[in-house]
């Protein structure tokens, strides 16, 4: 009986690690696919290839603080500029391109195309979990030999 008793334990212990790794790659998949759309807004915004080029590349998708966390990006080095020449003052452009500002009307491509893609993102990463946890109840149901 101890040695069921540890067993059931030592599998209960094993769970995390074993959910970690499809979870991870779901959780990564998704996180790539919003980038991916993410570009495909601003190529259809696009007016002329040297206005989003930069913007477009720097749509990244970038390891978080743990293998269950991935931070998708826009802007950062690849679109910071002077926000006037000579003025050593650095401003974002990716910021005016999202919201707007008093020269250009909004061009939202970021947080829309996370806002529409959400509830399927989450469908997405619970149905992979239930999946593992589908495969280790079978496993833990099956009879050992």
């Amino acid at each position: 009986m101890a040695d069921d008793n540890q067993d059931l334990q030592d599998y209960l212990n094993s769970l995390p690690d074993k959910l970690r790794e499809p979870i991870s790659e779901a959780i990564q998949e998704q996180a790539e696919l919003l980038s991916q759309a993410q570009r495909s807004a601003l190529q259809s915004q696009e007016h002329a290839p040297e206005e989003t080029g930069d913007l477009e590349a720097s749509c990244v998708v970038v390891p978080g603080a743990t293998d269950l966390e991935f931070l998708v990006q826009a802007g950062g080095a690849l679109t910071t500029k002077e926000v006037r020449t000579g003025s050593g003052v650095p401003y974002d452009y990716s910021l005016s391109f999202e919201f707007g500002n008093s020269h250009q009307p909004a061009r939202p491509f970021f947080y829309s195309t996370y806002h529409a893609m959400h509830d399927d993102m989450q469908d997405a990463i619970t149905e992979a979990l239930n999946e593992v946890l589908d495969q280790l109840l079978k496993q833990a149901s099956a009879p050992s030999l």
